[in-house]
């Protein structure tokens, strides 16, 4: 492996910590120094670590989606690159360290655990397969913000019953923004999600003649498609909102985490080596 992909698996980690310390520290220490540096670092990070995935690439014949720890990169990179795009179209920039302390953790373990598999699987060279992984970790990573801001949201609500004003309750946006920003992250991470069962209709069967519908990663995503369908249809027509809304957030995403941790161990396809 050449050094300079070495040298960036070890370095791209530390940049997601450094770049959590900076919002951690504007956000629990009102550091301005660190509120003016923290999105500097963030842009910096992901730039270095979609070099690193271009470099790998090239290098092991492959894109980075091989293993389960190799897809947790994957997955700490586009959580940030979608808290980044937040950021910048809300103009909200106080949740930062709630966002990239997962991806710093992610990102972490995945370049230290990854095994680095040479050569193309030929599964691995169809296109539909990409447009199928760009959705499902848009998908995977948009719930995941949904829970963040689900999570804020209650620490916010209950602060507010108990009258703690710390920290935490000045900085966070108002209860409305998170409600938003959580609505908004299960809507896109809906979509998402659409497309990729609909992906899979056509794909699947093509990469997998011996497809079985009845295999657990496929019912485990019809399930987590049929949750969050459910709860955007009680917002819709029966008004469920404000905190309930945060709690379907936060149960969504540990339903998906559960159903994708377990399926991938037990399911009969998908295993490109």
């Amino acid at each position: 492996m050449p050094f300079t992909i070495i040298a960036l698996q070890y370095l791209v980690p530390l940049l997601y910590l450094a770049t959590s310390w900076r919002y951690g520290r504007e956000f629990f220490n009102n550091d301005t120094r660190s509120g003016t540096l923290k999105t500097l670092y963030l842009g910096v990070t992901l730039l270095l670590h979609c070099i690193f995935f271009i470099l790998r690439t090239a290098e092991l014949q492959h894109i980075p989606v091989t293993s389960s720890l190799e897809l947790l990169g994957v997955l700490g990179f586009t959580l940030a690159g979608a808290y980044i795009f937040t950021e910048i179209i809300s103009g909200v920039k106080n949740t930062g360290f709630f966002v990239l302390i997962i991806s710093s953790v992610l990102v972490s373990t995945s370049s230290i655990f990854a095994p680095n598999h040479y050569g193309m699987n030929d599964i691995l060279q169809s296109e539909l397969l990409a447009f199928h992984i760009v959705s499902a970790l848009l998908g995977y990573s948009a719930f995941a913000l949904s829970a963040i801001y689900g999570l804020l949201y209650v620490m916010l609500y209950k602060k507010i019953r108990t009258r703690t004003f710390d920290n935490i309750y000045r900085n966070l946006p108002n209860l409305e923004s998170l409600e938003t920003l959580t609505l908004k992250a299960i809507i896109v991470g809906f979509v998402a999600l659409s497309l990729v069962i609909g992906i899979g209709f056509v794909w699947l069967p093509q990469a997998f003649p011996e497809i079985c519908y009845s295999d657990a990663k496929v019912l485990g995503t019809f399930f987590i498609w049929l949750l969050y369908a459910v709860g955007l249809a009680a917002k819709k027509f029966v008004g469920f909102q404000g905190r309930r809304i945060a709690i379907l957030s936060m149960i969504g995403f540990l339903v998906t985490f559960l159903s994708m941790a377990l399926s991938n161990v037990i399911s009969g396809f998908h295993k490109f080596y």
